[in-house]
């Protein structure tokens, strides 16, 4: 016994001297194969700064560096010895075949600069994966560190979460993708694939957010943090069964470590009960390796029942949810070309994006402009909360005017029925504006023209002799039908005006260019202050408003079906169809790709205007 304590000494005197050395080492697999991730780690035994990596290249860098501090106790003839660990670790990815030496780190140490060993890894082809991988060299000897169970990773895991299996066609479904860990020492890395929602009409519910919606929520009897990664409102385009994509993200966690003793395998000492309690593992410290997870959730297939036929109004647009309707003038008696607004508000819970103005019939007398429309959304997203058309109208004759009943068409999925609300009927008493000269013009400016008082005219005059009169002359004649042809001319133009104002449908066909082209200025003002999400907002409103106008498609019922059938059936070039798909395709994966993964956005905005520029010459 006395001869094991006098070892026991002689050894720990040399580890004393040795535990007051700097070691600044780096640690990374000998040889690893094209495509694997491994770990590169500089390990210092002190507390250290001014950590400066080295250059590290013919690797990609997935992260890092991960920054993990550790402490060390030691019980050394009866006194406690402290010490501390700091290790950075990069996760690193092999992308090419060949022997590369990854250079020294720097590190400060009580001011004091060290210098790290060089590392060598051989990267090997896929079809040597079998191959064993050896440990690095440059490992220390005298300590090693032993991973503890992995009790995270299998309790570390996605779900995709709907609030509703089996809606209506143009029912709200809200998809939140669910990360659930039983711990927060966890890293959310960029998404491998984001999901998509083909068959719905999408609206992202956190592009705004600066931080993931965290709290707490008992799974299968366990605990969770649950972290929302994403949450969308969904409105289903088409009936069917419709499959929502799973999200594939990556994650780092840490898993706990800990340095294992140098005598635990020694045949002499590591058997000795002695040695075995005071030479224990836990005063050897532990610390924390990182481990990249990569979570999958599981496909969810939404079964999305028709909006019935039976009872369906004659006005209905495709609004679908819970609403109510108000209407209002500013004022019923007005002068002529005085402007009147009319504002028709619509609130409630449902697809509020996707209703479209209501069809009012205006008397004739009246010029009515484009409604300009007003939202005021509680939610992201708007799904709840009120949109208005506000409509300004200008009467051009007096006398008594009416304006019918206006009315608004929904389905109610709660109740399974169609709803039809109505408003009161607009008296409306136009007297006749001030001035005896006043006359419209097309844009409601009035212009006056009273001039029938006239200065005399003062000599010398401008007389010319009689008898040179042009009556009964050809130019006679002429001039006397011009203003008869004219006044004809100007009845037929008024009449055809009238039938193409009440042809809505044909109006809306006619403005549709016009419309895309006003979105695509917006869209261009975003590209030029770099508005990413307002960009691609209007870019899609751009694309998708104008097959909605140009076909006179409501758009809570536009698909990418509906928008190819209608193509086709108009004899529009194979091409230019598919290319118009794919323009929306594009869009449509543009508003949600993270960074980098997309087209940028000036390509597609010059593929916007390119399509439908060309399916407008198709379309004349």
């Amino acid at each position: 016994m006395k001869l094991k304590l006098i070892l026991l000494l002689l050894l720990a005197i040399p580890g004393l001297l040795i535990a007051q050395d700097i070691s600044f080492t780096a640690q990374a697999p000998r040889q690893v194969y094209v495509g694997q991730q491994f770990q590169l780690t500089f390990t210092v035994n002190a507390e250290g700064n001014n950590f400066m990596a080295p250059q590290i290249v013919n690797f990609d860098i997935l992260n890092g560096p991960m920054v993990s501090t550790g402490q060390n106790i030691m019980n050394i003839n009866g006194k406690l010895e402290y010490s501390s660990s700091m290790s950075f670790t990069f996760i690193l990815e092999a992308i090419k075949t060949g022997t590369f030496t990854i250079p020294q780190a720097l590190i400060s140490v009580k001011g004091k600069r060290y210098m790290s060993n060089t590392t060598t890894i051989t990267v090997q082809n896929q079809n040597q994966r079998s191959q064993q991988q050896t440990p690095n060299s440059s490992q220390p000897q005298n300590r090693t560190q032993v991973p503890t169970r992995d009790d995270i990773g299998g309790d570390v895991f996605l779900k995709a979460v709907v609030d509703k299996n089996n809606p209506y066609q143009g029912e709200l479904v809200t998809v939140t993708f669910k990360l659930y860990t039983p711990t927060n020492r966890l890293q959310i890395d960029a998404p491998e694939k984001i999901p998509s929602y083909t068959g719905f009409w999408a609206q992202d519910l956190l592009k705004d957010a600066t931080q993931y919606p965290q709290y707490t929520e008992t799974f299968n009897g366990k605990k969770y943090i649950v972290a929302e990664l994403r949450k969308a409102a969904l409105y289903p385009q088409k009936s069917g069964a419709l499959i929502i994509d799973p999200l594939v993200q990556n994650v780092i966690y840490q898993v706990k470590v800990k340095s294992r003793s140098p005598l635990a395998d020694d045949p002499f000492f590591g058997n000795d009960p002695f040695f075995k309690n005071l030479m224990d593992d836990s005063f050897f410290g532990s610390d924390y390796q990182n481990v990249k997870k990569t979570l999958r959730s599981t496909p969810i297939t939404i079964n999305v029942k028709p909006l019935p036929a039976a009872n369906r109004p004659l006005d209905f647009s495709g609004a679908v949810g819970q609403f109510s309707m108000k209407a209002n003038v500013d004022q019923t008696v007005v002068n002529t070309n005085d402007g009147i607004t009319l504002r028709v508000s619509v609130s409630g819970t449902g697809n509020l994006n996707l209703i479209e103005k209501p069809a009012i019939n205006f008397p004739p007398d009246f010029e009515v402009y484009e409604p300009k429309i007003i939202d005021n959304f509680n939610s992201k997203g708007g799904t709840s909360g009120i949109r208005t058309f506000e409509y300004l109208i200008i009467p051009r004759a007096s006398g008594d005017f009416a304006i019918d009943p206006i009315q608004f068409s929904y389905f109610n999925p709660a109740q399974k029925e169609y709803t039809t609300l109505s408003s009161e009927k607009f008296k409306l008493k136009v007297k006749k504006g001030s001035g005896s000269a006043a006359e419209s013009t097309a844009q409601g400016d009035v212009k006056y023209l009273g001039n029938d008082i006239r200065h005399l005219i003062a000599p010398p005059l401008n007389i010319h002799p009689t008898g040179n009169s042009i009556y009964g002359k050809s130019i006679y004649w002429i001039l006397l039908i011009i203003p008869i042809l004219g006044f004809l001319i100007f009845i037929i133009l008024h009449q055809r005006n009238m039938r193409l104002k009440g042809d809505t449908k044909l109006m809306q066909r006619k403005k549709a260019t016009r419309i895309a082209v006003k979105r695509l200025q917006k869209a261009k003002k975003f590209l030029d202050s770099d508005q990413h999400d307002a960009f691609h907002e209007e870019i899609s409103f751009a694309l998708w408003g104008y097959i909605s106008q140009k076909f006179n498609i409501p758009m809570s019922l536009l698909s990418m079906e509906t928008a190819r059938e209608e193509l086709e059936s108009r004899n529009v070039d194979s091409d230019l169809t598919e290319r118009f798909m794919t323009t929306l395709n594009d869009c449509n994966y543009a508003r949600y790709a993270p960074a980098g993964k997309a087209l940028n956005m000036q390509q597609l905005y010059n593929l916007a205007i390119k399509t439908i520029t060309e399916t407008e010459q198709v379309l004349k």
